[in-house]
């Protein structure tokens, strides 16, 4: 059940006696803008930590607490062309606690938390207040430089600065750069803040038992005005490479980290949609895939080896942890499970299995609100809506046929192995 609340603002509701808690969502959606996104992440932190009402991160702790563990955080993602900061919160639904005697409801509350986070944040003679304005910068230039530790993510996001050089919407991280994050002032985020407000497609979810009414007053005070988003088209269409783009830097790792990118331009408004995810998962996406088998289990060259699709930048990625001597050995033979799907070669049963397990994983979504609300947005973006019965129908009928005709539309577009200095065997 979708409502209109302003132009550009909507409310997903999904009502639902399922779950003891009702979960709120809300998406402010801007496309991709490589100057912003540095801003928007350190926007995010900056509201989170505190309010007008709830000057400090203790203040709002405690008002948290008093709100029977209320939880609440605030993100900031990429979804193709679109960068999104994402609010969230999820309260006890009233009717399971044994003692309730305030006077306002669980979920006015949290919708009043979220009203005070976005329209009355902490902002002493009309500037983000300085202390914490500067904590949270650090906060984030600690937060950014530690995801390199994480090897695997590194050599990702390296690949990605490959596959997309000259784009770098795309090649950024959702949490931006280090560079611009050392320049941005006060002032830039307040311009940031005012023009998120003022500007953003707003995305708003609700999931629990709540009816309508319940909804439409708790938005009432919501200072939202209407707004003519920019084009939100999330699909970022690109064209292949002429040459397969090489990259490799050395680091204190024991196991090296080869990770490959492919275009797969199949999107998630695509016919072939479904026949790409059965073929990502045939091919790396789950523990039955043909990567996981041939590549760490038969040939014992890696440590792990799996794939995953993005429909929304038609690309498809491989990451392997193996010994840095045996590179061209397992890209080989990653390439021969393509070249066995292109030519057809999937044993019925093992689709039958895999399409067995992707339909597991859909319906064990459906007892996680979480992404459940997340998948609204996602409707939202690309204006496709499946029911569960439709989408079960879709994969049924995903044949051998359709999986190789979308292994013959993948191509190689770059590679990147992460290693500790050893020499690479031709």
């Amino acid at each position: 059940m979708q409502l209109r609340i302003q132009d550009g603002v909507t409310v997903d509701l999904l009502p639902s006696k399922q779950f003891k808690t009702i979960g709120i969502k809300v998406d402010f959606v801007t496309p991709l803008k490589a100057t912003a996104i540095t801003a928007r992440a350190l926007l995010a932190q900056v509201l989170e930590t505190s309010t007008a009402a709830y000057p400090t991160q203790t203040a709002l702790a405690r008002q948290l607490s008093a709100m029977y563990g209320a939880n609440f955080g605030i993100t900031v993602l990429k979804i193709g062309t679109q960068h999104i900061v994402r609010l969230t919160c999820s309260v006890v639904d009233d009717k399971y606690l044994d003692a309730y005697d305030d006077q306002q409801p669980l979920f006015e509350r949290g919708m009043a938390l979220l009203r005070s986070v976005l329209f009355a944040p902490l902002l002493p003679g009309g500037h983000f207040d300085p202390t914490t304005f500067t904590q949270q910068r650090q906060n984030l230039l600690t937060a950014i430089k530690s995801l390199d530790d994480d090897k695997q993510y590194l050599a990702n996001r390296r690949l990605q600065e490959l596959l997309f050089a000259g784009q770098p919407t795309q090649a950024m991280s959702a949490l931006g750069d280090l560079t611009t994050l050392g320049d941005l002032t006060a002032t830039d985020i307040l311009a940031t803040y005012h023009d998120m407000l003022a500007h953003d497609a707003v995305h708003l979810a609700v999931i629990g038992d709540v009816t309508p009414d319940r909804v439409q007053a708790a938005l009432q005070d919501w200072p939202l005005t209407g707004r003519k988003p920019a084009d939100q088209t999330p699909y970022y269409h690109w064209d292949a490479k002429d040459q397969v783009q090489v990259g490799d830097d050395v680091a204190p790792v024991v196991q090296a980290k080869l990770n490959l990118a492919y275009r797969l331009p199949v999107y998630r408004n695509d016919a072939d949609f479904m026949a790409a995810v059965v073929f990502n998962a045939v091919f790396g996406g789950t523990p039955l895939s043909l990567l996981f088998t041939n590549v760490r289990e038969k040939a014992s060259l890696a440590y792990y080896a799996s794939s995953s699709y993005n429909p929304y930048t038609g690309t498809m990625g491989v990451q392997t942890g193996i010994q840095a001597e045996n590179q061209a050995r397992v890209q080989e033979i990653v390439q021969a499970q393509i070249t066995d799907l292109q030519a057809g070669k999937l044993d019925a049963n093992l689709l039958a299995e895999i399409k067995a397990s992707l339909l597991n994983a859909r319906l064990s979504g459906l007892d996680s609100p979480n992404r459940l609300l997340s998948e609204r947005l996602n409707a939202q973006l690309t204006n496709v809506t499946m029911t569960v019965t439709a989408w079960e129908e879709a994969l049924a009928a995903v044949t051998v046929a359709d999986v190789q005709r979308v292994a013959r539309r993948v191509t190689l577009q770059a590679t990147y192995c992460l290693h500790g200095g050893e020499v690479h065997a031709e």
